[in-house]
């Protein structure tokens, strides 16, 4: 049975953390993040290998022939994925050299995400940083449960006050799950909950 715990609500939007992968992520549309290249040159581990096993190597593949080179900002939507992905749908997001990477880039590929997921009105979002994933130091990555949130709430944000202007149809995105490692999920529920405190301005 899988772990999952909510972390609160901005705007009806469900927030929520789960011990899954971008394989398992019980949601309309699975968010992966991949960067240019690894930090190894054993190539993508953890859930990211996992996802793109289930893919037939399609990203280590496209990525090697220049087709989806994740540079940072790049998307690859996979409308149809095979049958042992849960979701309907995958996104997997560009992060650029991990030599570049900072914290912010969590937050624009967060907000890049939720842009593409009410576009294609999608009501529930799973998303997978990958970083650690792709090597990086985990010592590096401390500050990203709050960029995220902070985007996260940013964008929930402007959509309602699109919204409330009808200059665009209702958000669709109902249910936003940030995916985490099993043993570290009780730490990273709580950086969560705490970086959703401070977002939301109820520090």
């Amino acid at each position: 049975m899988t772990t999952m715990r909510t972390i609160g609500s901005s705007h009806g939007v469900t927030i929520q953390v789960a011990a899954w992968d971008g394989v398992a992520a019980q949601a309309e549309l699975s968010c992966a993040c991949m960067f240019t290249h690894e930090v190894s040159s054993d190539g993508p581990q953890g859930g990211l290998k996992h996802l793109d096993d289930a893919l037939g190597s399609r990203l280590v593949t496209m990525r090697r022939e220049g087709s989806f080179t994740a540079t940072r900002g790049s998307s690859l939507l996979i409308d149809h994925p095979p049958a042992n992905i849960s979701a309907s749908a995958v996104l997997v997001l560009g992060l650029g050299s991990p030599d570049d990477w900072t914290p912010a880039v969590m937050g624009d590929a967060v907000a890049q995400a939720y842009l593409i997921a009410s576009q294609r009105g999608f009501a529930s979002v799973a998303f997978a940083p990958s970083m650690l994933d792709a090597g990086l130091d985990p010592g590096r990555t401390g500050d990203v449960p709050d960029r995220m949130m902070e985007a996260l709430v940013n964008a929930i944000d402007a959509g309602a006050r699109t919204d409330h202007h009808a200059q665009a149809t209702k958000a669709s995105v109902r249910t936003w799950v940030f995916d985490v490692g099993a043993a570290r999920f009780d730490a990273v529920y709580q950086r969560f909950l705490d970086a959703l405190t401070r977002a939301t301005g109820n520090a």
